[in-house]
């Protein structure tokens, strides 16, 4: 009874595991369609998730020079074993005895408001590098917090008003190019020609992104950048003669953008336009940049804004100078922080989010505060919301960085500053997140970067305005297409429309790309506010009014700080375009390439920024301005998370402003009053461990009713790099589920009460077999399959004779589909070539057939790692390198001498022995693949560790076993299967952590795989843990394919000496993934050992939807299951190889090599981008190995075995029957 009570009270946890804090309990599911209750799986379920910002952090105390970031750590590092912000604090290295600073007066922060208190601001300030203005100082809430208008953000004395509202805009370089010096517009062609010849939408081209991005931009940049319309002085643009769309008496009035007052008259003192938001990213589009709007924008209850029912933006019953268009009452649009929140239901989307976060926050605080009063809590919270916002514009820059192929954006790519490293050629020890405010790297003359006017031109990206984007309901349905332009000014429509059904929609389509051309719905509007309009005539407008630069003008400036990306000076027309219409047009258009404007030399730019998507051009002016106002911010997130290691210390630290404080605790000692840690909370809440790149998915989620999107919702779905991925936990289990569930609570029981448990765990057994148990019978419209016993199927035939049940299947249903019923999922066996394209045709997405989701279902997730598993890291890198030529050289090499080196060390004859008799070779050949692999991708330290080697071999044993489970165990008892894996890693761990550390500091000079893994994984016992796996597909693949190419060879007779003689000219030099006369005998030897050494089932693949089957369009293949192909059938089809396809016959790929990727051989699998990629790495190395046993020995097998008798067969590996064989030494 005391088992059962304990059994019963560990059940609830079960359940509840899914309920804990964020971050991380997320749950994948196959596609947005798919029933998260049933088909849900934790993302994080078999690991921690990795804490990014940890591993950043260590890696950056372990290159400091200076020892500043080393000082407060104990051994001045990190050790690789910290995890969590809470382990970290263990190794902080308080001093013995605290030092003078310890005794300074502790100043208390009394609740909002706060006295002046200007000597405590003047101590905090004395290092920031310029005299501190006394009109921020003398008031703490200009200082400690943010102000409305973004004054006193710089704080140097007489400049406090940089980055204001108000404020002149700056210009990059200082560049005035007004007709008469200071004020009249620069000259030009008809602006709307302009826009007419080169911006007009011709083909929409793919950019796989969705209209979230396009929201994101709006309001990033409404945030940082208004422009306020002059009442008196405008500009009227005709429509060019060869107009078409437009009548020929039609005008665009553009309106000037007003002035500072004052300026425009003189050469010395030309017009400066005011920009009418803050500089800075701190939310103003939410918030507003003025008192007054601020004020109307807020509850004045536990730090709150306004919202109407439903938690939308609250409506402008206040009056306050909202954007509309002629028959729209101001006052039935939203209220928002800038005029322009109501210009398309997108970026209302984001506004929203923003608004519903902002009040969840406010909860959050005041929970864990209660007594901050409303002030308080909005000041913090607002602060807190410009961080988040902040890290969520690192993760849209992040958007546009190339991630595969020569010019990939380098590692690292998510710490926000790849940009910088590109633009000034440094790498991540010169340019990273680490330093003090202010930061010269941003700052021009002395001063903070702040939005250009050059940029507000520029950054509007109109390309990727789209046409219109659908609604789309819970199902995915899609309820109708809502055009962009319409949704404007229609605050009412939003909240019929309802904010869920417009996000699905935004998630589930694509925008278009750079050179696509801008939408006529914005590029030749009818009616917008009242007139006709062109978004591009606009542009080309402002700039000139503006008296910005023309392109060449511009970049002669850039190019003159010699960046190390420089921008042509385009001298010829053709410099600007390789399109001959283009060209045509620059000339028809312009006298001279200096005329050319600087929007329509950024459109036509055709080389794109290193390491991204964007236009060189377009990027310099929009992305590195962006980035650098960002780093200008003294309230930047990138400060205040180090406010306690780099200006202070943990153990003496004093917050500058309210986010120091939110993220530096109070931990007070008794020698040390003003310690601080990190806040594990808010750090979490800002998504620190993963970069803030989490933190869009999370904003959706956590601020609607959507519960699954995708992870990134800035890309399009993709099942393999951007999942679907649901908030909710999975309902509760059924009865069956739950009793299997408990199972894994017994087992772990039963380690304490083996004894008597016994009788119980047998009864249970039984109650569950009865539960579960029921006549099952075969489905309408499904293919016939083995069902087999209750629970597990068939799942023991499966393991004791798959060959003999896969014949059994073929006969009874005449070689038509059928399934396996195995303990987690009925495999269905297909044949037919027309079955076998359609795996093929679904590959590059896999809506229908998913490799990643088969391999998961029989445990190989266990064997990698969870988090490898979800980013099929493993494959990436060996796909990356072990695919050329050159590369393959090099391995070719190292496994030559690893050869020698074994066969010196584990002689077959020892001494003078001339000959010996072994019972069997298969443990000595598994040695010596082990051996060579180990060499060839751990590299020359430690790889002949005989522990280790032992441990790799059990290993593989343990991860094909953990395969073959897979068919045993039903879903909730799958842990069972990585037990002894997790054992495995820890035994390779104690001897590869060490000799990674090592290889870090000292390359190797040989071809090695840890040379191509240290770059790309900066965690010690994460690059052992990727050296086992790789260890393991080498052993896995090699362990049949070596070993059958070298059986096959010496069990017929005379082969042996036929094969030596061929390779008299074969080297290691003329041996390559190409076919070599040399190398030709032996090649075709181990193709044939390939083919006929396949798998009874594979490769296979897990079924995403009900799919009718080509071959039978009647039947069906459900949901759930899977598909697998049949190597060991396939490989003997007498239509496909002949009479004699069940027969070795080496030399039958003499003339050519086989049909790799076809139905006829699948060992390395269908022709698809999930094919082998180390296949030729293990051509080479089985060809390599075998040449040097049969160069130094002869063998004699007992007897000639046929090839019925060769094979073993189990559910997870396919292995050779033991013979004794004679070895003579070769003279």
């Amino acid at each position: 009874m005391r088992l059962l009570e304990a059994l019963i009270l560990a059940l609830p946890p079960i359940a509840a595991t899914a309920n804990t804090h964020w971050p991380y309990q997320r749950y994948v599911i196959p596609d947005i369609t798919s029933d998260p209750h049933k088909h849900g799986k934790l993302e994080f379920a078999d690991s921690d998730p990795p804490n990014h910002f940890i591993e950043w952090l260590r890696s950056a105390v372990k290159s400091d020079q200076s020892g500043t970031l080393r000082q407060p750590f104990k051994g001045d590092k990190i050790p690789r074993h910290v995890r969590s912000f809470e382990e970290l604090w263990d190794h902080i290295q308080l001093p013995e005895a605290p030092d003078n600073a310890t005794h300074r007066p502790i100043f208390t922060r009394p609740t909002f408001p706060i006295p002046p208190t200007n000597q405590e601001a003047l101590r905090l300030f004395a290092d920031i590098g310029y005299p501190v203005d006394p009109l921020c100082t003398s008031d703490k809430t200009k200082w400690f917090y943010r102000t409305v208008d973004g004054s006193c953000n710089w704080m140097e004395t007489g400049n406090t008003t940089y980055g204001q509202l108000g404020a002149k805009r700056s210009r990059d370089y200082d560049q005035y190019s007004y007709k008469d010096g200071y004020n009249q517009p620069r000259d030009g062609p008809n602006p709307r020609a302009v826009s007419n010849a080169f911006f007009k939408r011709k083909q929409r081209l793919y950019y796989e992104h969705t209209p979230l991005l396009l929201g994101l931009i709006e309001f990033i940049m409404h945030d940082v950048t208004y422009s306020e319309d002059s009442t008196t002085e405008y500009i009227d643009v005709p429509v060019p003669p060869d107009e078409d769309i437009f009548p020929k008496n039609t005008t665009f009035r553009v309106w000037r953008t007003e002035r500072v007052p004052g300026t425009g008259t003189s050469p010395s003192n030309p017009r400066e336009n005011a920009n009418q938001a803050s500089t800075w990213l701190d939310v103003s589009s939410l918030y507003g940049s003025s008192t007054e709007v601020s004020r109307a924008l807020r509850s004045f209850e536990k730090g709150k804004l306004l919202t109407s029912p439903g938690s939308f933006l609250p409506f402008n019953t206040m009056g306050l100078p909202m954007r509309t268009r002629p028959g729209v009452d101001p006052k039935s649009l939203f209220a928002g922080g800038d005029p322009r929140t109501n210009e398309d239901w997108v970026m209302l989307a984001v506004h929203t989010l923003l608004l519903r976060d902002h009040n969840r926050m406010c909860d959050l605080l005041a929970e864990q505060h209660p007594e901050y009063d409303d002030e308080r809590l909005y000041q913090t919270v607002r602060l807190a919301m410009s961080a988040k916002f902040a890290l969520i514009a690192n993760s849209y820059q992040m958007a546009y960085w190339q991630t595969t192929g020569a010019d990939a954006m380098p590692w690292p790519r998510d710490d926000g500053f790849p940009l910088y490293r590109q633009m000034y050629d440094e790498n991540a020890l010169e340019i990273n997140p680490i330093h003090l405010y202010p930061w010269p790297l941003v700052t021009k003359g002395g001063k903070p970067m702040v939005a250009s006017a050059e940029m507000a031109v520029v950054y509007r990206f109109h390309e990727f305005i789209v046409a219109s984007f659908p609604l789309k309901d819970a199902k995915n349905n899609t309820i109708l297409e809502k055009s962009t332009f319409e949704s404007a000014f229609d605050s009412n429509g939003f909240i019929e429309a309802g904010l869920e059904n417009i996000l699905r929609g935004i998630v589930a389509t694509d925008i278009p790309n750079f050179k696509s051309g801008v939408d006529e719905s914005f590029r030749s509007a009818g009616q917008y506010r009242g007139s006709p309009f062109d978004i591009v005539t606009w542009s080309i407008v402002h700039e000139r009014e503006q008296g910005l630069p023309t392109f060449n003008e511009y970049f002669r400036a850039y190019n003159s700080y010699d960046p190390a990306v420089v921008i042509p000076i385009r001298e010829r027309f053709e410099d600007f375009s390789s399109d001959p219409e283009m060209v045509a047009n620059l000339k028809r258009l312009y006298t001279h390439p200096d005329e050319v404007d600087l929007v329509v030399g950024c459109q036509l730019e055709e080389t794109n920024f290193p390491g991204t998507t964007v236009p060189s051009s377009a990027l310099i002016i929009s992305l590195f301005s962006l980035f650098g106002l960002g780093n200008s911010d003294r309230f930047s997130v990138g400060y205040s998370i180090m406010r306690c290691i780099l200006v202070d210390k943990p153990w003496d630290c004093t917050p500058s402003n309210a986010l120091d404080e939110l993220f530096w605790s109070p931990k007070p000692t008794e020698h040390f009053p003003r310690a601080r840690w990190l806040n594990t909370f808010w750090l979490n809440e800002l998504d620190f461990q993963a970069h803030g790149t989490n933190l869009l998915w999370r904003l959706i989620t956590e601020n609607s009713d959507v519960d699954c999107l995708q992870k990134n919702p800035l890309f399009p779905y993709d099942p393999e790099t951007n999942p679907i991925l649901c908030s909710l936990s999975p309902a509760s289990p059924n009865v069956p589920e739950l009793i299997l569930t408990a199972i894994q609570v017994i087992l772990t029981l039963y380690k304490e009460h083996q004894g008597s448990f016994i009788s119980f765990l047998v009864g249970l057994i039984t109650l569950v077999v009865w539960i579960v148990y029921q006549v099952q019978t075969n489905p309408s419209g499904l293919p016939p399959a083995f069902y087999g016993w209750p629970i597990v199927g068939v799942a023991l035939q499966f393991q004791s004779d798959p060959s003999g049940l896969l014949l059994k299947g073929m006969r009874k249903w005449a070689e038509d589909v059928f399934g396996l019923k195995l303990a987690n999922q009925i495999q269905y066996v297909v044949t037919s070539p027309a079955d076998m394209q359609a795996i093929v045709e679904d590959s590059k997405y896999e809506v229908k057939f998913s490799l990643h989701e088969f391999l998961r279902s029989i445990n190989f997730d266990l064997i990698v790692g969870k988090t490898n598993f979800e980013t099929d890291l493993h494959t990436k890198l060996i796909r990356n390198n072990l695919m050329d030529s050159e590369t393959l050289a090099g391995f070719a090499e190292t496994a030559a001498l690893a050869c020698d080196l074994f066969h010196t060390r584990e002689p077959l004859l020892e001494g003078d022995e001339k000959e010996k008799h072994y019972d069997d070779l298969i443990d000595y050949l598994n040695r010596y693949i082990t051996f060579v692999m180990s060499r060839c991708i751990v590299g020359p330290d430690s790889f002949d560790d005989e522990g280790l080697l032992k441990t790799f071999l059990k290993f593989n044993d343990d991860a094909v076993n953990a395969m073959g489970l897979a068919s045993l165990l039903p879903s909730p008892l799958r842990f069972i299967a990585g037990l002894s894996i997790q054992k495995d890693y820890k035994a390779i761990e104690r001897v590869l952590i060490p000799a990674v550390e090592r290889r870090r500091s000292q390359q190797s000079s040989d071809v090695n795989f840890l040379n191509f893994i240290l770059p790309v994984i900066d965690i010690d016992k994460d690059a052992a843990d990727m050296l086992a796996i790789v260890v393991f597909g080498g052993l896995t693949n090699l362990q049949a394919t070596m070993s059958s190419t070298f059986l096959d060879i010496i069990n017929q007779p005379g082969l042996q000496e036929q094969i030596l003689n061929s390779l008299g000219g074969a080297a290691i030099g003329n041996l390559s993934s190409n076919r070599s006369s040399s190398w030709a005998s032996l090649r075709s030897a181990a193709f044939e050992s390939l083919r006929l050494s396949g798998p009874v089932t594979g490769p296979a693949r897990a079924v995403m939807e009900d799919v009718p089957l080509p071959s039978e369009p009647s039947r069906r293949l459900p949901k759930g299951q899977a598909i697998a192909l049949t190597a060991y059938y396939h490989h003997r089809q007498p239509s496909a190889w002949g009479a004699d396809a069940e027969e070795y016959r080496w030399d039958r790929f003499i003339k050519e090599d086989p049909p790799i990727g076809s139905d006829k051989f699948v060992s390395w699998g269908l022709n698809t981008p999930h094919m082998c990629p180390g296949r030729w790495f293990a051509l080479q190395s089985i060809q390599i190995m075998v040449k040097a046993l049969l160069e130094k020995y002869e063998f004699v097998q007992d007897r000639e075995l046929p090839d019925s008798e060769k094979y073993r067969y189990s559910s997870g590996s396919v292995l050779r029957n033991p013979v004794g064989v004679k070895v003579l030494r070769r003279s």
